[in-house]
């Protein structure tokens, strides 16, 4: 039989390979894990961006900006173009209306435009036809759904100046009907024409817009400033459809350019902990077959060639678990995906599996730039270690020792774990930064998770399911309703809220003005958990001390007064979050003291939270008791917000999970290269007495140095990221001062903890279960 003739040093990779599978697992677990996780990461972004994109899209239009005050010549001529792939007219009367216009005794929103507008820079579903005469109408979905109206039947538009009749010619569902679950009227859509005459006849006016959508490629910033330009339009006379500009990445909003940056800089830290980990892991391998790689130097490998060897036996391993990641990631995806449209729903019923080309090419990059940057240094520390060395087996031997191991704090076991720890300076450089870019992502995505708490508080109870307002917006609604809807089965609790708008007052001796709201009870037991200074303990009763929320661009604090008439109001706490406006500065006081400066003793809102198990009675029930008053089902959005928060916890909770996975291989293996590379001086140890007891605690002691050293620096790098993101994303915008976050600091030591613990387990009980004359041989 022919035996194969190796003709290069690089043959031995295969056979390498399979010789060392058991040992290479972890190795090629590792790659697996950061292949799969940089692939999902980016798949999913992309995924969510073309979710997002569609989703907005149907929600806000197409259309990039929307202009007021132009000509129709001018109209005629920016629609001739040729960077503007579609325009329309575009009017609407009624949204501020809720009396005096309807159909069928339900409140009815007039929009006159062009089915351009409708059908290609709306893109609504569309059953029927849009109107093409001046008696016909096009109504949404619910007309359908709650009058019972079918396509060729007359209706009548009840107006002030009297009743208009139309043909209706089709239905649309449109985003009042689709995502305002607050509205229960119904939209009228009229040719432009139409609704000139409607509105002449009830001596009304509204401003017409020309919306545009300007063609792909276009440069959207350069486009909007031509147009602003050439028809001598001020800023204000042209809106930006914020949604589509910034997914073309041509927003001049700050706000959503500021996305950009963010998304880079998350997507560099996924990099950098896919790099880590595999490191880590390639350098136990190599470090592990020192003997091997000087028998290749005894037999004439070069320098250069076991530096090429090392890299491409990385390559070899990249062959095998990159398929595997990129496969396993997509399965992921494809589940999540499925989860999210089906299953939580709401805004995420856009988000449709599909392959990203992004993802996929990000995975194989890091996979292939992670195991050759991880490759260079042990390759380089082989190639440089003389034969003699090498082949003994130890990367120690012709080290000088400077100074013994201090057991002045420690015995002897602990003392000499630590020394192993600190006397190779590289080494415990890059384990204690290893180990701190964990506790910094721990940090900073808590402050990312109260961030997102804030913004969608679904766990407040004033985050009400049902809420009641007048028709005018008046205090106008009895206290004796509130009574009444709390007695109901299935309602938990009935609260209301009184308020006056755009008080004059003096404030710190200042003249300005406030808004003046009213909590009662249990508002103001929810709102202790919002304090952000002060206290509110003295807020009780008919009393002349109030509460502020927390407004970024009109600050009060504690202890500044506001005389509203003949009171002088003091300031005793400030909370982060409450019922108010943005526009002022708001006052919270009791009743009472609400009834003593206005003299009014009912609520603008009435606000409902039903128990899990409430019925559709009962909701029928409270909105038969609401009467004419304007009612609200926030249900659906509440399940819409809660869903969303849910998903975005399940995503930075399982990237935390990934993260601690990460920690823990990196102890494990540099505690198994440590341990590999001093077999010799183990065996030595024992053979004079040592116990393996006090070996175990020996090599504990080496992991318990790099994991305090990690935890220290990352507590202060991670206290000053998470300061930062929390001053910028959090007390900026909802007020409070910054506190020391315990609790994140505890999971990351007890992770630690837990790791280092697994990571001396293996390693020593290989010590114990070899003999003293083969440990000293072993390598």
């Amino acid at each position: 039989m022919k035996r194969a003739v190796m003709k290069s040093y690089l043959d031995l990779i295969p056979i390498s390979a399979r010789m060392r599978k058991k040992q290479n697992r972890m190795t090629l677990f590792c790659i697996v894990l950061a292949v799969f996780l940089v692939t999902s990461v980016f798949s999913m972004a992309e995924i969510m961006a073309k979710g997002e994109e569609e989703a907005m899209i149907k929600k806000h239009g197409s259309h990039h900006i929307a202009i007021s005050g132009l000509t129709t010549e001018e109209a005629a001529q920016l629609a001739a173009g040729s960077d503007v792939s579609a325009s329309a007219w575009y009017r609407a009367f009624g949204e501020d209306i809720y009396e005096g216009y309807q159909i069928g005794g339900r409140r009815v929103i007039l929009y006159g435009t062009e089915q351009a507008y409708v059908d290609n820079l709306r893109g609504y579903e569309m059953e029927g036809v849009f109107p093409q005469k001046e008696n016909e109408v096009m109504l949404n979905t619910p007309a359908k759904e709650q009058l019972g109206i079918q396509i060729g039947d007359n209706v009548v538009i009840q107006t002030p100046s009297g009743a208009f009749d139309f043909t209706v010619t089709g239905f649309c569902l449109d985003e009042m009907a689709k995502y305002n679950k607050k509205y229960e009227g119904v939209c009228a859509y009229l040719r432009p024409e139409m609704l000139d005459s409607v509105l002449q006849t009830n001596g009304e006016t509204c401003t017409s817009f020309y919306v545009v959508r300007f063609a792909q490629r276009t440069k959207l910033k350069q486009a909007i400033a031509d147009v602003k330009e050439k028809y001598g339009l001020a800023d204000g006379a042209v809106e930006e459809n914020l949604a589509a500009v910034a997914l073309a990445g041509g927003s001049s909003s700050q706000q959503v350019n500021a996305l950009y940056p963010l998304a880079a800089v998350v997507s560099v830290l996924v990099l950098t902990a896919g790099v880590l980990m595999i490191s880590s892991c390639m350098n136990s391998s190599v470090s592990q077959r020192t003997k091997f790689f000087g028998m290749m130097r005894c037999i004439g490998a070069s320098r250069k060639q076991i530096v090429q060897f090392v890299r491409l036996e990385a390559l070899n391993w990249c062959k095998t678990a990159i398929p595997f990641g990129l496969a396993l990631s997509i399965a992921v995806t494809w589940i999540v995906c499925v989860v999210l449209k089906n299953i939580v729903g709401g805004e995420f019923s856009e988000f449709t599996f599909r392959f990203s080309a992004l993802g996929i090419l990000s995975g194989v990059l890091v996979g292939v730039i992670s195991v050759l940057m991880a490759a260079h240094s042990p390759a380089r520390r082989a190639a440089n270690v003389s034969p003699v060395a090498a082949v003994s087996g130890s990367m120690e031997i012709g080290k000088t020792v400077s100074h013994a191991a201090s057991t002045r704090l420690f015995k002897v076991e602990s003392a000499l774990g630590v020394y192993h720890a600190v006397s190779s300076k590289k080494n415990m450089t890059l384990m204690s930064l290893s180990f701190a870019f964990t506790v910094v992502l721990f940090l900073g995505f808590y402050a990312l998770l109260d961030f997102a708490n804030r913004l969608l508080p679904v766990d407040g109870e004033l985050n009400p399911d049902i809420s009641i307002a007048p028709v005018e917006n008046v205090n106008a609604i009895p206290k004796s309703m509130k009574d009444e809807m709390s007695r109901l089965s299935g309602v938990e609790a009935a609260f209301g809220s009184a308020m006056a708008f755009d008080l004059p007052a003096l404030i710190n001796g200042n003249e300005g003005s406030v808004d003046l709201v009213s909590y009662d009870d249990y508002m103001f037991r929810w709102t202790q958990n919002a304090v952000a200074s002060g206290s509110m303990q003295s807020v009780h009763g008919d009393t002349n001390n109030v509460l502020t929320i927390f407004n970024k661009d009109s600050r009060l604090d504690v202890g500044d007064r506001i005389q509203i008439g003949d009171t002088e109001l003091n300031i005793v706490c400030v909370v982060s979050s409450g019922i108010g406006t943005e526009n002022r500065p708001a006052l919270v006081c009791t009743e009472e003291t609400f009834a003593r400066i206005t003299g009014e003793n009912k609520y603008m809102s009435l606000n409902v939270q039903l128990t899990k198990d409430a019925t559709e009675e009962t909701v029928d029930t409270l909105r038969a008791i609401a009467g004419d008053n304007l009612f609200y089902d926030r249900r659906e959005e509440n399940r819409e917000n809660t869903s969303s928060f849910g998903v975005f916890q399940a995503a930075a909770y399982g990237f935390l999970a990934i993260i601690a996975l990460i920690t823990f291989f990196n102890i494990m293996n540099s505690i198994s290269m440590s341990v590999s590379a001093r077999m010799r001086q183990y065996g030595a140890m024992r053979a004079v007495g040592m116990s393996t007891h006090q070996m175990t605690k020996m090599i504990a002691a080496e992991a318990a140095s790099y994991a305090v050293c990690g935890l220290v620096i990352g507590c202060v790098g991670g206290l000053f990221v998470h300061r930062m993101m929390m001053n910028k994303l959090v007390y900026q915008h909802f007020g409070g001062s910054w506190e020391i976050p315990a609790e994140p600091i505890v999971i990351a030591a007890v992770i630690f903890a837990l790791s280092c613990a697994a990571a001396v387990y293996a390693p020593a009980k290989r010590i114990r279960e070899m003999e003293i004359t083969e440990t000293i041989n072993e390598f």
